[in-house]
């Protein structure tokens, strides 16, 4: 590492990996690390950190998730970016403000939003975490849905082993079988490791299960600084890196050459209340050196996203999630989950945050563009014709470049309007440019036989896919 402060925090991790270790809540996994030359103590397993590094330079530093349909491909790594909405929230805070829990038509309305703007090619995974579906059945139901309603690339559940190879098997029917699927990734798994240093068993399963199967996982510890890490950033990244880096060794001891994704998200703690902060300026310089730490162990990285603890769409949804973002776009994030409609801590998703961070993500992806520089946009050929004094509106150079060089947002107002509110023609913005993309939403079809066996399939784990609600059933 030719970065001092990285070194200094590598450094620390490996100390910690090597003197604290970490817990592991699965024989299997610990018989496993054993093997592989750990230091086992009861549950807690001390790792080396010439070994752990060597384990996890096994790992590509770049792959591909496929998709139904190729042209929703997801490179994972190298300069690619990829955007994948939010994730995981119980809640839906509504246009007046108030919170309601998530439903199946919530999260089925979300897949067609995603499914419909061309920045995602990931759909999937916990978009909202449906209160009308019965735990044992919600695993299986939203990837049921999500294969359905959408052909982008797949954000997998983590859960139990049987979970997740619920999971598998659905997935497996669309891409061919058991054999097909193993072949190539076809689904991406969050794995959220225990902080401070412990991975229980469900995070274990998962691990185990994607791996025996062929696809990515994504190791994203969450230490929260002054409640489950160091209050200070450098140590709770220290902390978090370690236990990244702990998960990946044993993916790779699990199948050598498994792709991963680092995907350390330290967080703050609001030392007022007790509750994670993640539209602070500490969850977003966490963001930076997490990135900085995945590029220069050569893996690809997850980080950042549209984050903010506001409770309500409004300006300090705005300021918060801009700043998350650029924290996250500037540094090289190669997957950006919570990228659209997280507010309220991670707690809760919003329809109209979601529309306004579809607008933060294309400002941030065009300030990043930077600047042409070349004979055309240049321009002295016009400059020299309009000379001093002239003008430009009419020109054929500003003809040839006026509907593509200027950005132009959807949602925005930018005039006054007499007789108007400024705060309300926003909002009717935001819900026009919803209605937009969920009119314009058409399904992609599956053949019939592919359909059929995953109703069945559905049923034999006991669920009727035509009493899912939600327009969950095609």
């Amino acid at each position: 590492m030719v970065d001092d402060q990285l070194k200094r925090i590598h450094d620390a991790s490996m100390t910690i990996l090597e003197e604290v270790g970490i817990r592991l809540f699965h024989p299997d996994i610990l018989a496993l690390v054993d093997r592989h030359g750990a230091r086992v103590v009861g549950d807690r397993a001390y790792f080396n950190g010439d070994e752990v590094m060597a384990w996890v330079s096994r790992a590509p530093r770049q792959f591909t998730v496929f998709a139904r349909n190729p042209a929703h491909d997801a490179v994972i790594g190298g300069d690619a970016v990829q955007y994948a909405a939010g994730y995981g929230c119980p809640q839906i805070v509504t246009p007046d403000g108030a919170f309601r829990n998530a439903r199946f038509s919530d999260y089925c309305r979300f897949l067609k939003l995603v499914q419909q703007h061309p920045r995602f090619r990931i759909n999937g995974g916990i978009l909202v975490q449906p209160e009308d579906l019965p735990s044992a059945h919600s695993h299986a139901a939203m990837i049921y849905a999500a294969l359905c309603h959408s052909d982008k690339a797949l954000l997998g559940i983590p859960g139990t082993a049987a979970e997740v190879e619920q999971i598998m098997d659905l997935v497996s029917i669309v891409f061919g079988g058991g054999e097909a699927l193993c072949a190539r990734p076809r689904i991406l798994t969050l794995v959220n490791t225990l902080s401070p240093m412990q991975i229980d068993a469900n995070a274990l399963e998962t691990m185990t299960v994607c791996v025996r199967h062929g696809q990515p996982v994504i190791i994203s510890p969450g230490p929260m600084a002054g409640a489950t890490g160091p209050i200070t950033p450098a140590g709770n990244i220290a902390l978090g890196n370690a236990e990244a880096l702990a998960a990946i060794a044993i993916c790779q001891m699990l199948r050598q050459g498994t792709p991963v994704v680092y995907g350390l998200q330290a967080t703050v703690t609001d030392m007022r209340t007790g509750s994670a902060s993640i539209g602070s300026p500490g969850f977003a310089l966490q963001t930076v050196y997490a990135t900085r730490l995945a590029k220069a162990y050569g893996l690809p990285c997850r980080s950042g996203g549209s984050s903010t603890d506001a409770p309500a769409i409004g300006a300090q949804s705005a300021y918060e999630s801009m700043l998350a973002m650029m924290a996250t776009r500037q540094n090289g994030a190669n997957l950006v989950l919570h990228a659209a409609g997280i507010l309220n801590s991670y707690a809760a998703m919003s329809y109209e945050q979601f529309i306004m961070d579809l607008e933060i993500i294309d400002m941030v992806d065009h300030y990043l563009k930077g600047v042409v520089i070349d004979d055309d946009t240049l321009a002295l050929d016009t400059i020299r014709a309009v000379g001093a004094g002239g003008e430009y509106l009419t020109q054929r150079h500003t003809m040839a470049h006026c509907r593509t060089t200027p950005w132009a947002g959807t949602i925005g107002v930018a005039q006054h309007q007499p007789g108007t509110r400024a705060n309300d023609r926003f909002q009717d913005n935001i819900a026009r440019e919803m209605n937009r993309m969920l009119d314009a939403y058409r399904k992609p079809a599956l053949p019939p036989d592919c359909q059929q066996r995953l109703d069945r399939s559905l049923e034999r784990l006991g669920i009727d896919p035509s009493r899912l609600g939600g327009d969950g059933h095609p």
